[in-house]
């Protein structure tokens, strides 16, 4: 009988023995992929600065800009993407309410926004206006409904599982997914297209960095301008970009538009806030991080924020 006992006790003192290696092994491969996620990034660093030196304009000839980067490393795998964030919609652009003594209704942003979702979400589960007006009220610094179909506090502090609104700029895209009666497939919807600059209001495309998915946000900022001519003025983009707006304005892509003054301000050939997205995998593991960068005045590269994971 003790040799009995002993033997349950040697194998379950095993057990608990090889569980414990395991567990251990799986951090460790856990955090060299972290390491090398962060390697990734301090790379990015030194790319955007190198690339950026020196240039008047960011186009997508340059090299931080070449897609499907990979790298072997020891017994794992880095791969990065990194986008302008200057060539999608800035969702804290919504915060900025239309000023009614000047007569306006809506913003530019909001205008911009509206149309963006009548060309890319025709499957929205919800108005546009309504995903519109909830926006500006999250982000907005009052509980005040700006418009009909918002919602403010009371309307998220009634839910099954209430929370309040920011009344602030957003830090992240995910937010969106906070929005009242947002489902998933809506966030998915707009996430190639939209963005978020963390302590920045401001709507501003890059022209030299839209792609030919994300042409349609000169669409939904020129109501004029049709796809075909979207498309144009991004495929036929001259190989280092435009030097300046007042060229992409008159591109033969937009021969025959009127651009207002509010529109070409809207309009830049310059970025300053870049993301990279990268992926890593060690071994068995894997990891995801999204970091955000911001170009300074003497072309310093600076990280704003970083976050574990993927963007669903």
């Amino acid at each position: 009988m003790i040799v009995a006992i002993v033997v349950v006790l040697a194998v379950e003192m095993s057990g608990r023995l090889q569980l414990q290696i395991q567990r251990q092994q799986n951090l460790q491969q856990q955090q060299q992929a972290f390491w090398y996620a962060m390697g990734a990034e301090a790379f990015t660093r030194v790319l955007l600065r190198r690339s950026l030196q020196g240039q008047d304009v960011v186009h997508l000839g340059q090299d931080w800009a070449q897609q499907g980067a990979s790298f072997m490393v020891d017994d794992g795998q880095i791969a990065g993407e990194i986008r302008d964030l200057n060539s999608c919609f800035n969702l804290n652009a919504l915060q900025k309410q239309p000023d009614r003594q000047q007569g306006q209704v809506q913003t530019l942003a909001q205008r911009t926004f509206l149309r963006l979702l009548e060309l890319v979400a025709a499957d929205l589960s919800m108005p546009a206006e309504n995903l519109t007006a909830r926006l500006s009220d999250w982000l907005d610094e009052d509980g005040i409904l700006n418009s009909a179909g918002g919602a403010e506090q009371d309307d998220y502090a009634a839910l099954l599982f209430p929370y309040y609104t920011a009344n602030s700029l957003m830090v992240s895209e995910t937010e969106l997914r906070l929005i009242l009666d947002l489902t998933p497939a809506d966030y998915q919807l707009l996430l190639p297209y939209i963005c978020v600059l963390p302590e920045n209001d401001v709507l501003l495309l890059n022209v030299n960095t839209l792609t030919e998915q994300s042409a349609v946000l000169l669409q939904a900022l020129l109501p004029e301008m049709t796809e075909t001519q979207a498309q144009d003025a991004v495929l036929n983009r001259p190989e280092q970009g435009y030097t300046d707006v007042e060229s992409f304005l008159q591109s033969p892509a937009l021969a025959g538009l009127t651009v207002p003054a509010d529109v070409k301000a809207a309009l830049a050939v310059k970025s300053e806030y870049f993301r990279l997205q990268a992926t890593t995998a060690y071994q068995e593991s894997g990891f995801q991080q999204s970091t955000l960068f911001k170009r300074e005045e003497n072309n310093a590269i600076r990280v704003l924020a970083r976050r574990f994971g993927g963007q669903g």
